[in-house]
């Protein structure tokens, strides 16, 4: 029993190292897929994201204009927080994206799309970590960053019923990173200053439901990256939430 002391001690000291909650220093915002098939179409939805660590809340508009061109607007903001009366643990995210795209329908049903912007967003992380077998807190980091992106789509919408599949193709630059008397954490913050470029591939799934003017909208994104796989960046996220739409021609014919 004695032989193994050194093992249990071990262990229990990963495990709880383990307890503490992990930072992630990118979130995906949703993708914004109106599959506009007209001019002066306008769109918004209203969602609430979630991923490994990070819960947002999330804002869309779109506006279709002649000659196949349309613009975005997209904002998200959020974060975690697993804070106590003994101790802050926490992270906060706000960003604002805004894309200049194309639109064309084809085959009475279907939609393509591309997309490129540019967005710019910043988030603070406290953290904590486990210290004499107790959590105290472990310094914190605050970054500015930007973003610019090129995302194609492709979708049909039949009915009641509209669906999409849309990849981004995005190079991050975060800017500034401001580390702030950090010893856990310090390892993962200095491989992401010294890849504080990179580039991401982001395939995702939309689907929306309901009549002409709302709908409920559920999409699921992924994120792979192109330049470093080991960046604390989440991988996988889902939103859902209502998608509303307007016309002038559904305008004329409510009159």
């Amino acid at each position: 029993m004695r032989k193994n002391i050194p093992s249990i001690i071990l262990l229990t000291s990963v495990l709880l190292s383990s307890c503490t909650t992990p930072h992630f220093y990118y979130t995906p915002i949703i993708q914004n897929v109106p599959l506009f098939n007209d001019k002066n179409q306008f769109s918004g939805y209203l969602a609430g994201s979630f991923g490994t660590v990070n819960s947002c809340f999330e804002i869309q508009t779109g506006f279709s204009l002649p000659g196949h061109v349309a613009l975005t607007a997209n904002y998200m903001t959020g974060g975690n927080n697993h804070s106590s009366e003994y101790y802050d643990d926490f992270a906060r995210i706000n960003y604002f994206e805004s894309s200049l795209g194309f639109y064309r329908s084809f085959e009475n049903i279907g939609v393509f799309e591309i997309y490129s912007g540019y967005g710019r967003g910043f988030q603070r992380h406290v953290f904590t970590s486990w210290q004499s077998w107790s959590l105290e807190a472990d310094g914190k980091a605050d970054m500015s960053f930007s973003k610019i992106f090129i995302q194609p789509d492709i979708g049909i919408k039949k009915g009641w019923m509209e669906a999409a599949f849309s990849c981004r193709l995005t190079r991050l630059n975060f800017s500034e990173i401001r580390i702030d008397n950090t010893v856990y954490h310090l390892d993962e913050l200095n491989i992401l200053k010294q890849n504080s470029t990179p580039w991401l591939v982001e395939p995702a799934f939309t689907f929306r439901g309901g009549s002409k003017s709302v709908k409920g909208q559920i999409q699921v994104l992924f994120t792979g990256n192109l330049t470093n796989s080991n960046l604390m960046f989440e991988r996988f996220r889902f939103n859902i939430g209502l998608y509303f739409s307007l016309s002038k021609k559904q305008s004329k014919n409510n009159i």
